[in-house]
């Protein structure tokens, strides 16, 4: 302690006064000593290139010297490298091909970074990324290149987004909008109007108030509605036990080749027993509403009865005011999934053109209800013929989504990355099919949707065109989808299931490949109108005619085998007018590509079926009307063939 005392006063006054030399370390380490770049760029001394070949540098930022001799780009910092040659400015580009390397490579990583970090949170570009595309586009080419791009990237010469969707308004300001693969769907016009006779409308005023009042209010529960008075009321308006067999068989016989929502032994076993009192057990509104939905599209392919009948109506009705008895947002059930999509098909047969709105909404309604069958039934430990149930309506619920969104489109109301709900086995469907009417696709047509209806529709509907390697990949993906076998059943070819089966099958790949190439047509056809066959894409001129070619010969002859039923379902004509579009326009404006078989013919010839159908079909005869008027205009010149390709094909009738 005595040690340590005498020591305290020195180390007080060291620390009090510090020497020089510590002050001048303390002031060194704290003051920031501006470097010879930061004082050329302040023009404080001479650029490094005046400096390097010691001449007079009147110190501004690029400095008069550097301007002269035109590497100002280089000014005040850099220097053009030593050498031979090296006060001419070319001397100077490895020095700045490197440096823009180096930028490049630096700015691609972060671009990378931000990519990945944004996929975590959006489906959707990060902004940033998109904004430099777009200035990637806009720049011009740098003044030194390597090597000469001789050939570019077809996607980058012509952008074809810009040209694929259409925005619909009405006199009243509504809108409906058709995205950049949406075409063959409702163009209301002063041609529409008057195609057909106005339909006959069902008159409502024999039912109850409270009936239509639920009906009025769909999809939400009207106030003051005593929910079990009202059922009772509705029940009384059932058909008798046999009629309803009759129109659930009829809507199964005629109608499974295109989806499998409900099947027989769910309608004739289970759901008729219990609502017609056979069976002592409990049900609720929604699967009243099943059975109604299910008689009343039963009642619009029955070939005994007219088309788009009063029947049909009458039980449409019933149907919507029985879901509307319970919370359609809030009680869901594969039920209400099932009746939501029931009703959806329902409004694109019923031959009211305003009602194809309803059916898109009722369907992108379905596939919001239907989170829960997302995933897999096994999950929830669903076993055997519920959960084979499960799986089958979901993939037929995905395919409808699908093609709804390729049609109209408007993005799939089923997120596609989020998808846990396996393909039924082959086994499953051998064992709960027995009994049940003929599928149209089954576990082939869920395979093709997984495998290639998927990717078309992310292709199509990219925000940001796909590469036409991409495309022409899934070509050939198509192309090597393997056709199902033929079972026993394929003998009955009179029967109408396995008849209607057999068409569906035989150009479901030639549909998808349509849809793939017949953006990629136009494109060839309005900017290489002289020879699009040598185009860049003339690959998809020849697919998408041999493909419509193919659509079209399948339609011709399924008419002539089933001419009562193929004019009721409005898909067919949806299809068969995109085909017709494309084999038109090359019967116009491409006679001299010497096209097999001839596109006139074709034409012509689709014409007569278009003109018989449109006896019963009010969607054909829309469509006969719509692309008649068109191609006369566009053959005598009248209207430019871009608006007539995307008017006619992006906003068709059919």
């Amino acid at each position: 302690m005595v040690l340590s005392n005498p020591q305290q006063p020195q180390e007080a006054e060291s620390s009090t006064t510090p020497s020089e030399e510590t002050f001048r370390g303390v002031l060194t380490s704290n003051v920031r000593v501006p470097t010879k770049a930061a004082r050329r760029i302040r023009g404080e001394i001479a650029c490094a290139e005046c400096r390097r070949l010691k001449i007079r540098c009147d110190r501004t930022v690029p400095c008069s010297t550097c301007v002269k001799r035109g590497c100002q780009a280089l000014c005040p910092n850099g220097t053009i490298p030593p050498g031979e040659g090296s006060r001419f400015v070319l001397a100077a580009t490895d020095h700045l091909r490197h440096k823009m390397t180096r930028l490049e490579a630096r700015m691609r990583s972060l671009e990378d970074a931000l990519a990945i970090v944004q996929s975590s949170e959006s489906d959707r570009p990060h902004p940033l990324l998109s904004m430099g595309a777009q200035m990637e586009e806009d720049e011009e080419a740098p003044p030194f290149k390597a090597v000469s791009e001789e050939e570019e990237d077809v996607q980058s010469q012509i952008p074809l987004r810009e040209e694929m969707g259409t925005l619909w308004l009405d006199g009243q300001g509504g809108s409906r909008f058709f995205g950049p693969s949406g075409g063959s769907e409702v163009r209301q016009s002063h041609l529409s109007h008057n195609v057909r006779p106005a339909l006959q409308e069902l008159d409502p005023s024999y039912l109850s108030p409270e009936i239509n009042r639920c009906y009025q209010s769909f999809p939400f529960t009207p106030s003051n509605v005593i929910t079990s008075s009202v059922q009772k009321t509705i029940e009384s308006f059932l058909p008798s036990i046999d009629r309803a067999i009759t129109l659930c068989d009829t809507f199964l016989e005629h109608l499974s080749w295109m989806f499998h929502i409900v099947s027989r032994h769910k309608l004739v076993n289970e759901l008729i027993p219990l609502i017609y009192k056979q069976v002592p057990a409990s049900y609720g509104p929604h699967d009243l509403a099943l059975l109604l939905i299910v008689l009343g599209i039963g009642s619009l392919v029955d070939l005994s009865l007219p088309p788009y009948n009063l029947e049909a109506q009458h039980y449409y009705r019933l149907a919507r005011a029985t879901l509307a008895l319970q919370s359609v947002l809030g009680a869901q059930s594969m039920v209400t999934i099932k009746v939501l999509h029931l009703m959806s098909i329902y409004n694109g047969m019923s031959g009211k053109e305003s009602n194809l709105e309803q059916s898109y909404i009722l369907l992108h309604l379905a596939g919001q209800v239907a989170a829960q069958v997302y995933i897999d039934p096994s999950m929830w430990g669903f076993e055997g013929r519920e959960a084979y149930d499960r799986r089958v309506y979901f993939w037929n619920l995905m395919a409808a989504v699908l093609w709804q969104s390729l049609v109209t489109g408007r993005p799939p109301s089923l997120v596609l990355s989020y998808i846990d709900c396996r393909i039924p086995s082959v086994e499953d469907e051998n064992l709960y099919q027995e009994g049940e009417v003929p599928l149209g696709f089954g576990i082939w047509g869920f395979k093709a949707s997984a495998e290639c209806l998927i990717p078309l529709v992310r292709i199509a509907l990219a925000v940001k065109p796909p590469t036409y390697e991409t495309v022409m990949d899934l070509d050939r993906k198509i192309r090597e989808l393997a056709l199902p076998r033929a079972d026993s059943t394929q003998n009955n070819t009179d029967r109408t299931a396995i008849s209607m089966r057999i068409f569906v099958r035989s150009h479901y790949q030639q549909l998808m490949l349509l849809f793939l190439h017949r953006a990629y047509f136009a494109q060839a056809i309005t900017e290489y109108s002289e020879q699009p066959l040598h185009s860049p894409y003339g690959r998809s001129v020849t697919a998408a005619y041999s493909s419509a070619c193919v659509v079209l010969e399948d339609t011709k002859a399924q008419f002539s085998k089933k001419p009562l039923l193929c004019a009721r379902i409005w898909r067919m004509w949806t299809f068969a007018f995109s085909a017709a579009v494309i084999v038109g326009t090359i019967a116009i404006r491409g006679v001299h590509l010497n096209m097999k078989p001839p596109p006139l013919e074709e034409f012509e010839e689709i014409c007569k079926v278009f003109v018989s159908a449109a006896e019963t079909s009010n969607r054909a005869a829309r469509a006969l009307v719509s692309f008649l008027a068109s191609f006369l205009a566009m053959s005598v010149g009248n209207i430019p063939l871009t608006i007539y390709f995307w008017t006619a094909c992006a906003t068709g009738h059919a």
